[in-house]
């Protein structure tokens, strides 16, 4: 078998293509297994006589599934198994599959990254998302219902928006540059923050007319909540807090446009709001 130092290499090589797959998306990818094709297992490296080996491995293809079936490993192993371990383990056996039977191409490797996404996304934490049903929508009432939502929602961005408190990005960003995992600790604050915010957008009373818009902001809250949480497991399980961390992005940035479209409303409809409410918050951020 490899030795543990080579056969590490080759896992962290691993790691680091589904790493950019998650980061990046399928154009980085391409280049990425264009890299790891430089592999070489040199001398250091042999075939091992095993024949269940041999069994799982020699009939992969480009059309094969992707497989993560572990070979020889302990009950005990298998339950401290990461995400990361699982992936990167079958991913670079299927390529070294595929490189030593002489199907390694464009093609195969493009399909051994598809099916690479296809795993990590069925396998990846699933939000269970809130329905109109769980909110507690009320009757239209013209444009008093407008303020008032305005002015209630307002109010939950304003309480738990805190100054002192250092964004979150720049918290990853830094421990992931610094690699101090303890610094990634800072996310617990903020991650307390958008829980309780996601927790009061639930029970605020929502008129018909803004129950599309308070789905997503608040799906997009619990997603990005959610997806903290699970960055903070980026030096433990990489492929697993890379994952998160793309989630983040995309429920920031459905967040994002749906708090526009509510101001954008608001202010089609000329509502005038008094300054320090909850409202005023919402349309001028003070």
């Amino acid at each position: 078998m490899p030795s543990k130092k080579v056969l590490s290499v080759f896992v962290l090589t691993a790691a680091l293509v589904a790493s950019i797959i998650i980061a990046f998306g399928r154009d980085k990818a391409s280049s990425a297994i264009n890299y790891t094709s430089d592999l070489v297992a040199g001398e250091k490296v042999s075939i091992p006589e095993n024949p269940n080996w041999r069994n799982e491995l020699s009939g992969v293809s480009q059309n094969t599934t992707f497989n993560t079936t572990p070979t020889q490993t302990s009950e005990s192993a298998l339950t401290e198994s990461t995400l990361t371990d699982t992936v990167s383990t079958a991913f670079i056996s299927n390529y070294l599959a595929l490189k030593q039977n002489g199907n390694l191409n464009s093609t195969s490797a493009q399909d051994l990254i598809d099916k690479t996404i296809s795993y990590i996304g069925q396998n990846s934490s699933q939000v269970t998302k809130i329905s109109e049903s769980q909110l507690n929508v009320v009757a239209d009432n013209g444009n008093q219902s407008i303020m008032d939502y305005g002015e209630n929602f307002g109010n939950i961005i304003k309480n738990n928006t805190h100054k002192e408190v250092e964004n979150e990005l720049e918290i990853i960003m830094d421990a992931m540059n610094s690699k101090d995992s303890l610094k990634i600790n800072e996310l617990n604050n903020i991650i307390a923050v958008y829980e309780k915010t996601f927790h009061e957008l639930i029970k605020i009373p929502v008129p018909k007319t803004f129950v599309k818009v308070h789905l997503n902001l608040v799906n997009s809250i619990n997603g990005i909540y959610l997806a903290l949480t699970e960055i903070k497991n980026v030096f433990s399980d990489p492929i697993r807090g890379l994952t998160a961390l793309k989630n983040y992005k995309e429920n920031a940035t459905i967040f994002i446009q749906a708090k526009k479209a509510l101001i954008d409303f608001i202010l089609k409809n000329n509502v005038v709001y008094k300054q320090g409410g909850g409202g005023y918050y919402l349309l001028n951020n003070i």
